[in-house]
């Protein structure tokens, strides 16, 4: 990760995908996760700036130094079993996964009330399956994300999983997302975008206490949301035992009157259920940088 922000890109490479490809067609997701620990263990002891700044953060919840660094692999580890579990799922190699659906009613009625929606979440989880399973909503979810991958690790897991079932809407230097997104609204379309990292330093930030301490947000998502003045769901899905997922959305809630107070109701509710969220699941939060930088 940059010192000056995040960057867009996921860990690994074309290769790696293609191990774990093999696995999972040929050996299933037990073999998968057995690979994975050795890979969460390489990237434990290597030096890189994610782990530094990962050790804050559980430092932060109140983890010792032993717990820290046991959570530190299981981290890693988490995060790697959500990649394979995404790619499983949406290859079709084997439909073990079951889902538990916390407040699916709220967007059901976000569709039903033909204003479109906002979907908020975090890199928390895995929002991607989440996203593959939402087919189950009576419109179309898109996904507003950063195209920083390598083209030909994009172009890989595209050939192995197919069409994705969400649509993507790429974040662009013109703006021409804000337009996409405009247009997905108009048809009551739901829109699934994050709001937890900051892209560089020189953006404009909405600071918020986050674990104790002043955190930063990006103030453009939530300025946009509030001008849309269409509902907003807070939504998450975290991985449980047994390959088992546990799906969260909140009920909506529809940000307008006087832009500075909207903001800060909006971000500061944002914030307060990502803290929630990440002290129930602190080992799925996958935010590889300094976070809490000034």
């Amino acid at each position: 990760m940059d010192e000056k922000g995040w960057t867009g890109k996921s860990k690994g490479g074309k290769t790696g995908y293609q191990i774990f490809v093999f696995l999972l067609k040929h050996a299933g997701l037990t073999a998968a996760y057995l690979l994975l620990r050795f890979v969460a263990f390489y990237y434990l002891v290597t030096p890189r700036s994610s782990t530094r700044y990962s050790y804050k953060y559980f430092r932060k919840l109140g983890f010792g130094k032993l717990k820290t660094v046991l959570s530190l692999y299981q981290n890693y580890f988490v995060f790697g079993q959500c990649l394979i579990d995404k790619i499983s799922a949406m290859a079709g190699f084997g439909d073990r996964f079951s889902f538990y659906f916390e407040g699916e009613e709220n967007l059901h009625q976000m569709v039903k009330n033909n204003k479109g929606g906002i979907l908020l979440s975090a890199h928390a989880g895995n929002w991607e399956i989440a996203g593959h399973y939402l087919d189950r909503l009576d419109t179309t979810v898109n996904i507003v994300m950063y195209d920083a991958e390598y083209e030909s690790i994009k172009n890989y897991l595209q050939s192995v999983t197919g069409k994705r079932k969400a649509n993507i809407i790429t974040i662009s230097d013109d703006m021409s997302h804000i337009y996409q997104i405009l247009e997905a609204l108009d048809k009551n379309e739901l829109i699934c975008m994050h709001a937890d990292r900051m892209m560089n330093r020189t953006q404009r930030k909405i600071p918020q206490p986050f674990l104790d301490e002043d955190a930063f947000f990006p103030y453009n998502i939530f300025r946009m949301i509030v001008t849309f003045g269409v509902p907003v769901s807070f939504v998450y899905a975290f991985r449980e035992p047994g390959f088992h997922y546990h799906f969260f959305a909140t009920e909506s809630v529809i940000y307008n009157g006087k832009q500075d107070v909207a903001l800060d109701e909006i971000s500061r509710n944002y914030v307060s259920e990502l803290e929630k969220k990440v002290k129930q699941y602190p080992l799925q939060w996958f935010n590889y940088y300094n976070f809490w930088g000034k």
